[in-house]
Formats: C-alpha cells, sequence, structure tokens
C-alpha cells in the first residue's frame, strides 16, 4: 500500500479482523463465548468517540489479557472508527471484493482471453443498464444515500438546540449534550466525519437555521457524481477476440519447450 498509494488512508476489512481476532485470542479463551465476544469487538471498531472505544476496548482487556498484544500489533489506527484520520465514508468491510468475485465467477472457466473479454462484455451491459436507470433519478443524493438522510432527519426531529454562535451548537439528545460545527462540518459524536452525511445532531443543528441538508452532504453521494459513475462508455472489443486460425500469423505462436526444465 506504501509504494503503490504513498500517502493513503488504508483501512483494514472488519471480517477478516474479527476472524484473525477468534483465531489468534479466543482459541487460548475455549470456554469463552466465540460470538458475544466477536459483537463486543465489533462495538469496539464502530465506536465513533475515543470514550466508547477506550470503553470497549477496556471490557475485553479486563476480561481477555492475551488480547491486548492482539490489539497493539493490529494497527488500530487502521481499523478502529474512532482513530481512523481519514475520510472512511462509513465503509467498514471490502465487500465490493467479495461481490465482485461472485460476478465474474461464469467466466473464469475461460481461458484468459475469453475471460477479458466476457468481463469487458459483462460491464458494458452493467454501464448501459445503469445509465438509462439514472436518468429518472432527479433527487439531490443517490438512492440508497437519500433514504439514509431522510431516516436521519426523522430521528432529529425531537432534539432539542441551543445555538452557541452563528455556526456552532450545543444538541441535546436525552441525558446527553453534543456540539456541532456547521463551518467545519463535524459533530462531537464523529458520526459526521465517519459517514460523510450529516448525523441527527447536525441535522437538527441545519434544520435551526433553515438551510438544506444536501449543502451538508459530502460531494460524492450527489446524484451528479452518480451519474458520472456510469457515463462511461465501453465497447472496445479485444482485437484478436475471435480471430479464425487462419489469419493467425505462425511466428505469434508460443511453441512448447522441447525439454523439461
Amino acid at each position: 500500500m506504501n509504494q503503490l498509494f504513498p500517502g493513503s488512508d488504508h483501512a483494514y476489512c472488519l471480517k477478516y479482523l474479527v476472524d484473525n481476532f477468534v483465531k489468534q485470542v479466543l482459541r487460548s479463551y475455549p470456554r469463552y463465548n466465540k460470538k458475544h465476544w466477536s459483537s463486543v469487538f465489533k462495538k469496539n471498531v464502530y465506536a465513533p468517540s475515543f470514550q466508547e472505544y477506550e470503553l470497549h476496548i477496556n471490557n475485553i482487556f479486563g476480561s481477555m489479557p492475551l488480547v491486548r498484544g492482539f490489539i497493539l500489533n493490529s494497527d488500530p489506527q487502521s481499523w478502529a472508527n474512532a482513530l481512523f484520520v481519514g475520510n472512511i465514508w462509513g465503509v467498514i468491510n471490502n465487500n465490493i471484493v467479495e461481490c465482485w468475485n461472485s460476478w465474474v465467477r461464469p467466466a473464469r472457466h475461460l481461458p484468459i482471453v475469453g475471460m477479458v473479454d466476457h468481463i469487458r462484455v459483462q460491464i458494458m451491459s452493467m454501464m448501459q443498464r445503469r445509465r438509462e436507470s439514472t436518468l429518472s433519478m432527479n433527487r439531490e443524493l443517490s438512492p440508497r444515500k437519500e433514504k439514509s438522510v431522510a431516516s436521519v432527519y426523522i430521528e432529529s426531529r425531537t432534539l432539542r438546540v441551543h445555538r452557541s454562535c452563528n455556526w456552532k451548537f450545543e444538541v441535546v439528545d436525552g441525558e446527553k449534550s453534543f456540539v456541532v460545527d456547521l463551518a467545519d462540518k463535524t459533530c462531537s459524536c464523529r458520526a459526521w466525519k465517519i459517514n460523510k452525511l450529516p448525523c441527527k445532531h447536525a441535522c437538527s443543528a441545519i434544520e435551526s437555521k433553515s438551510l438544506s441538508l444536501y449543502d451538508f452532504c459530502d460531494r460524492y453521494f450527489k446524484i451528479e457524481m452518480y451519474h458520472a459513475a456510469y457515463k462511461g462508455i465501453y465497447y472496445y472489443p479485444i482485437p484478436t477476440f475471435d480471430t479464425s486460425e487462419a489469419c493467425v500469423d505462425e511466428s505469434d505462436i508460443i511453441q512448447a519447450p522441447c525439454v523439461r526444465s
């Protein structure tokens, strides 16, 4: 990662992290409930604030002292929401890779040239279908993020808002208070920073100023970016694909070696 993407923020996949936790730590505690402690470990990963992170991690440390070495050697700044310094957009696993592997499975048995061309046709067809489906989308955000913002906005309607200055607010949520800075697009709950969409506390502050929630959403969730993702057109076939044997240059054929190496 450092060689190919210098300076980038590298996040680890939660699925494999939990698998390693079970194999390397929980095997030393055979009587422990693996499902329960895996869920506690996941809470530690998803914890948005450092205080919550410490709460869950100390819970694990107190019950399983051997987990300390595993945590320290696993670069928690690369998987814990509370410690991650880059942009993560709420993504905590590499499911997209598994989806890709499943999607191209029918082409795996083909020779290399046929496999590449089969995948090219798959991508071309998918891009066209999604390009056509986006033409009818006229909302501000992509469909899934539009639902997410609507859901969070409904939750924000019951919160109390106190203005500290023009862009800073104190939002009371039950017995807890959170500081929202609309100028920096931050909230002390850190959910806004992690998901790149206004949290319910931010929604309350934004609503109190009669501003649009969409102006505070990350640009990568905007519908114009959704359109741009599928505007590319792929229609160039591989030049040598489906070429008849009569047209193949004899000098281009690679012969098998005559002896074993």
